[in-house]
């Protein structure tokens, strides 16, 4: 797999672009701005580092991980229930990162095995 191709990164990166500035046009309940802010940050992050560097498994959990805490930041940070259009703005694209991080594991599992072979120790 090549460096900055794996369509699923790139969803992972848009989903947290998109919870971030989706800040700037719903309305903070609580705490939900602080969710928005690190889940979308921590999403991008981890999102171009399997993109720069495709072939660590691990690093795909930590982004499935990841889209799965920003599902769960609206009952986290108690926006859930007092404004449901801010939760909505983070559960649908929690939910595309969450899927799509979980199709990149396979093929970084193939990658990496392709270049660590088992008994090559």
């Amino acid at each position: 797999m090549k460096r900055w191709t794996a369509w699923q990164n790139w969803v992972a990166v848009a989903a947290g672009l998109y919870t971030v500035l989706a800040m700037t046009w719903t309305t903070d309940v609580g705490s939900s701005d602080a969710y928005m802010l690190t889940g979308g940050i921590a999403l991008v992050v981890i999102g171009v580092i399997n993109l720069a560097a495709p072939g660590m498994p691990a690093a795909e959990w930590v982004q499935l991980v990841v889209a799965a805490l920003v599902v769960a930041s609206p009952w986290m940070g108690s926006f859930a229930e007092g404004m449901p259009a801010v939760a909505w703005h983070t559960w649908i694209p929690g939910v595309v990162a969450l899927v799509a991080s979980a199709m990149a594991i396979q093929p970084a599992m193939r990658v990496y095995h392709e270049h660590h072979p088992i008994g090559s120790h």
